[in-house]
């Protein structure tokens, strides 16, 4: 496993360290099942939970806006979803990139077994030193490869 992550963001916004402890993070267009030996992105969006108030004449879809998580710091694991045994780790291999529309990773499946339910989760570092904070996301985006 090799970092080939990316960072451009475009117009979007990074969630700022206040944010990520009501974080929402869902997943844009994750499938139920997936067929192996496929290359796939994940994509990871993260918005407030509870965004400012505004009075104005924007619309619904204006108020809930979507954010970047913060590069360098944001990792995606793998894991067999009946066993829990970990496939891929959290670590400098597993950074999510960022492009306009979000957070994302690709992943080839030819690593995972076939016939299989699998989850993925999400490891958020923010700050440094005394103030660095750890988040977890996850354990409910799941998904099958398939033969």
């Amino acid at each position: 496993v090799w970092n080939d992550s990316a960072w451009a963001t475009g117009s979007l916004n990074p969630l700022v360290t206040a944010d990520l402890e009501d974080l929402v993070v869902y997943m844009k267009g994750l499938r139920p099942d997936y067929k192996e030996n496929s290359k796939v992105k994940f994509r990871l969006v993260g918005r407030e939970r509870y965004p400012t108030k505004t009075y104005s004449s924007t619309t619904v879809s204006d108020s809930v806006t979507v954010k970047y998580l913060p590069s360098a710091s944001c990792y995606y694991q793998i894991k067999d979803a009946l066993t829990e045994d970990v496939m891929v780790p959290y670590g400098s291999g597993s950074y999510l990139s960022s492009d306009s529309s979000g957070n994302y990773f690709n992943l080839w499946l030819n690593g995972l077994q076939a016939e299989r339910f699998y989850q993925i989760e999400y490891k958020v570092i923010s700050g440094s030193g005394v103030s660095q904070t750890v988040n977890y996301y996850g354990g409910d985006f799941k998904f099958k490869v398939s033969r």
